[in-house]
């Protein structure tokens, strides 16, 4: 029994030291960044934020009046589409001055080379999905509690993982492309945000919110599409946690974005009797004129009869 234990407990201990081993294939210089390096801080992060929003917050604010934060998430939203406007800039000023065939290919990023800049502005978003944690938890201070969705809590939570894997595993510059496709939507995203924020005498005018949500699905698709059908083509090289990771998350979050446009966008079918309720108040409101009576069967303005008790 002590060895089964003793072999079991050898097992497990190998696992750990075959991931350690893995999580340390990545470019020697990037992984050693802030947030990179630690095994410890990205988890213990993204649990923190978890427990803060399901716990924490609600139990913070069950006494209190909703904060007034207005001003507070313009300044926010504004320095999210500064910075994510500037590193695209960046990446894609570094890639005109680079071989994009060599991006493609495992390199070592060094100071004297661009791709030292394209690395950086990379690290530099991969931060900011821990600053926008601040996303949730102002909902939860302006007890906005019904806006946090299980796309928001998942999206929130493991973009900072999947962004620690992908430098401390990938040598390869191909994560550039989706980098650029998806902070391009969250320029625009944080633009919207930002403009809603100022209140209703601008939120009147946000009517793209539906395309803001199409386009965020589209950016999914094109990435499935350029880790699957371009890389390809091309002969890039990627580590497999980084195509996997491209995938299955693109593939996730067009599923929940998908449903949440369907339940946000979408005209809901009203059964017969909600839709003679909804017609017995608009007439009693004198919005419009029946061909029939009141109760029976009622003809909307020429439009097909409803039947009403």
């Amino acid at each position: 029994m002590a060895n089964f234990v003793e072999r079991r407990a050898f097992n497990i201990i190998g696992i750990f030291d075959g991931l350690e081993d893995y999580l340390n294939t990545g470019d020697p210089v990037v992984r050693e960044w802030f947030l990179v390096k630690s095994n410890f801080w990205p988890i213990f992060l993204c649990g923190l934020y978890l427990l803060t929003i399901k716990v924490i917050g609600p139990s913070f604010m069950r006494d209190r009046k909703p904060f007034e934060l207005r001003k507070t998430m313009i300044i926010y939203n504004l320095f999210l589409v500064a910075t994510y406007f500037a590193c695209v800039s960046l990446v894609i000023y570094g890639m005109t001055k680079t071989d994009p065939m060599a991006m493609c290919k495992d390199t070592v990023v060094t100071k004297k080379d661009y791709t030292y800049l394209m690395a950086t502005c990379g690290w530099v978003i991969y931060l900011l999905k821990y600053l926008e944690f601040l996303d949730t938890i102002f909902f939860i201070l302006r007890k906005k509690d019904k806006l946090i969705t299980n796309l928001h809590v998942i999206h929130h939570a493991s973009l900072p993982l999947c962004g620690w894997i992908f430098f401390r595993t990938e040598r390869s510059g191909f994560q550039a492309y989706p980098i650029i496709i998806n902070s391009v939507i969250h320029i625009v995203m944080y633009s919207y945000y930002g403009l809603a924020a100022m209140g209703p005498s601008v939120r009147k005018y946000l009517w793209w919110k539906r395309y803001l949500t199409i386009a965020q699905m589209v950016q999914f698709i094109l990435i499935i599409l350029f880790v699957t059908v371009v890389m390809p083509l091309t002969g890039c090289s990627a580590a497999k946690t980084s195509i996997y990771i491209n995938v299955v998350a693109a593939a996730l979050f067009f599923i929940l974005f998908y449903n949440f446009y369907r339940h946000s966008f979408q005209p809901k079918k009203l059964s017969d009797s909600e839709k003679c309720n909804e017609t017995k108040k608009k007439i009693e409101n004198g919005k419009i004129h029946t061909n029939g009576h009141a109760n029976g069967d009622v003809a909307v303005n020429g439009q097909s009869k409803v039947k009403c008790n």
